[in-house]
């Protein structure tokens, strides 16, 4: 299965799989894969940007109810 076809089944249960990371986005050669993959754990699941995200979900709603209106 490639990453697109990955994508689409994500896609197709519901998943918002347009902003996927990699552990190439941690730039940092120095780094193991699993320790690349544990800074984009800590980094995407602290509690700031938790809710960072949920702030945005809630603004985007927003902003596309008052457009359906």
């Amino acid at each position: 299965m490639t990453t697109e076809q990955a994508k689409e089944v994500l896609r197709n249960a519901g998943y918002y799989v347009d902003n996927l990371w990699s552990i190439r986005d941690v730039d940092d050669d120095s780094l193991t894969d699993n320790e690349k993959q544990s800074v984009l754990a800590m980094a995407l699941t602290n509690e700031y940007t938790m809710g960072e995200i949920q702030y945005g979900i809630r603004v985007a709603r927003e902003i596309l109810t008052d457009k359906i209106k």
